[in-house]
């Protein structure tokens, strides 16, 4: 339906969380996935890991041969953000979770890490290249990948209180591969996860900063829902979102501009606006990624996609 040929090799990388959906999803795709990146690391306080790994996924993980690169991330803890910059600003924490992640590496075999850090603070950029920068240097050697997720940017903004800390030239320059988290365009107020537009400018300003040959565009296949006087959404999956219309009664509409589909319904007098993926926006992006000749993807996440997106991925 949607005929595109890459370069290879070309990265189909997919994030993972454990659940009966990503599961499935991984049955049946997973040999279509270059890397997985599941979310199964959080950071303690003494600069450890815990283990939040699935037995139930690794063994089919181990019989699909698929390469891991492990999310570590900071929602171990609800204090997420004083945790993170706890470890960061300490010489000692910072230390002890290279090596946590360096002996998780080698117990694991893993293929590398994905750091996916939120809400670091501003003042903490330094901090985390420094941390970035220690951890590449220990997994280099030791033939390890030393990945990280970074929350979307048009131009490099130090104060910016989401992504102040995320210095993408710095950054870039201290890892094997940079995760361009080019979605929630819209999340405290209805509109576009990732409109066509919002995510070639995402793009355009790490082109300029970062190696192109290091960058994987993130790519999201959820949806939202927005309640009238509500800032936080509800996450739908493609089938949720389609099933929810049908039950609602509306048609969803593709917005042109935006590459995205999106409908309106009332429930109890409360307006609700729906905006969310299918095949078509995705391969909206995958034309991007192809005119931007990037090395691959990394999609948010296994188990919410619209199935046709696999017969797009078959042809990577």
């Amino acid at each position: 339906m949607y005929p595109f040929r890459f370069r290879k090799p070309f990265e189909n990388n997919w994030y993972y969380v454990t659940d009966p959906l990503g599961f499935q999803s991984l049955q049946e795709h997973g040999r279509l996935i270059t890397y997985l990146i599941p979310f199964w690391y959080g950071v303690t306080w003494e600069g450890g890991l815990a283990d939040q790994s699935d037995p139930r996924s690794l063994d089919l993980i181990r019989r699909l041969n698929l390469p891991v690169l492990a999310i570590v991330h900071n929602y171990a803890s609800p204090e997420y953000r004083t945790l993170i910059h706890a470890l960061l600003t300490d010489d000692a924490l910072r230390r002890a979770l290279v090596n946590s992640i360096l002996n998780m590496l080698r117990r694991t075999g893993f293929a590398g890490v994905n750091i996916d850090f939120e809400f670091v603070p501003p003042e903490d950029r330094p901090y985390l290249t420094r941390f970035t920068t220690e951890l590449y240097q220990v997994l280099k050697p030791e033939g390890f990948l030393t990945t990280i997720s970074v929350p979307a940017q048009l131009e490099d903004n130090p104060r910016h209180p989401f992504s102040g800390a995320f210095s993408y030239p710095e950054l870039g320059a201290v890892s094997d591969q940079v995760y361009l988290l080019a979605y929630d365009e819209h999340f405290a107020m209805p509109g576009p996860i990732a409109s066509i537009g919002f995510v070639q400018r995402v793009l355009t300003y790490a082109l300029s900063v970062i190696p192109r040959i290091k960058i994987r565009l993130g790519i999201p296949v959820y949806g939202y829902d927005w309640t009238e006087g509500v800032n936080i959404p509800e996450t739908l999956s493609y089938r949720q979102a389609i099933e929810r219309a049908r039950e609602q009664g509306v048609a969803p509409r593709y917005d042109e501009e935006a590459q995205e589909w999106t409908y309106t319904y009332q429930v109890d007098g409360e307006t609700h606006i729906v905006w969310f993926e299918d095949a078509r926006s995705f391969a909206a992006k995958l034309a991007l990624v192809r005119r931007e000749n990037l090395r691959g993807i990394g999609v948010w996440r296994l188990g919410l996609e619209d199935s046709r997106i696999w017969a797009l991925v078959g042809t990577l």
